[in-house]
């Protein structure tokens, strides 16, 4: 294998494991901020719509008898539209607080499951204790992977009646990422490519010297000593062509002292 080859390959990998560790940092940081602000997001959305929520007719919806009832069609009809307003794909649901669990409410789900049993995330805690929106970042649950929102929804009296949430499935984060990714993966063979062209240039550029002077010498070697020896540039091969210019010189001129 030739030294220009070896050259370029050497500072080839290199170009590529900095571009491609660049890569990656970027991708893991674009996956954060990514996360972060689809949450922000939904937590935007969320904050809106449950200040929209009458609390009071919320506090009217108790069980599965309710579900034909003014308070539920009305109250669903309204998350409907924060669904459809904010083009969301999933549904919205609101719930109610009862002792360590949640129970649901009204959903925008054709068929109601008032009253089902809900676990309370940690992200809710804040909302549920202290009437602050929260988000939370990419999680698992028995139905998929998420980044869900949670916004208190206050009765005329300013206490909290529930919670509602919005969701964004894990597909939908995943698209936007991979068309990040995709961006970061284009410009990064770009540079890549790039990076092997000028390692190579540089590499034969040099290489080129070297084997300018290896014959060169072996002419001396051989008693050739009539052609000088011309190396351009002030890098190391330059300086090495200027000893052998002188070296030649020398040999030149005791080859006449001789004669």
């Amino acid at each position: 294998m030739s030294l220009t080859i070896k050259f370029s390959l050497f500072t080839s990998f290199l170009c590529l494991s900095v571009i491609l560790g660049i890569t990656y940092l970027s991708y893991r940081i674009s996956y954060r901020e990514l996360e972060q602000s689809l949450g922000e997001k939904l937590e935007s959305i969320v904050r809106t719509g449950a200040a929209s929520i009458d609390g009071d007719l919320h506090d009217r919806v108790r069980g599965p008898e309710d579900v034909e009832g003014e308070a539920f069609t009305t109250l669903r009809q309204q998350l409907r539209d924060i669904k459809r307003a904010n083009e969301l794909e999933t549904e919205v649901y609101t719930f109610r607080q009862e002792g360590e669990s949640l129970k649901f409410v009204v959903m925008t789900n054709e068929k109601p499951f008032v009253g089902d049993t809900y676990g309370i995330r940690p992200e809710m805690r804040v909302t549920l204790t202290k009437g602050q929106p929260n988000h939370t970042l990419l999680y698992e649950d028995s139905h998929g992977q998420w980044i869900s929102a949670y916004a208190p929804i206050l009765d005329s009296q300013g206490n909290i009646s529930g919670l509602l949430e919005a969701d964004y499935e894990v597909h939908t984060f995943f698209s936007l990422l991979r068309e990040k990714f995709i961006y970061l993966m284009i410009k990064a063979l770009a540079f890549a490519l790039a990076a092997v062209a000028v390692s190579y240039l540089l590499a034969l550029s040099v290489t080129r010297k070297l084997v300018y002077l290896t014959d060169i010498t072996e002419k001396i070697s051989l008693g050739k000593m009539d052609k000088p020896i011309q190396i351009e540039g002030r890098d190391e091969v330059a300086r090495l062509g200027e000893s052998l210019e002188r070296m030649r010189e020398s040999l030149v001129i005791a080859a006449k002292l001789i004669d």
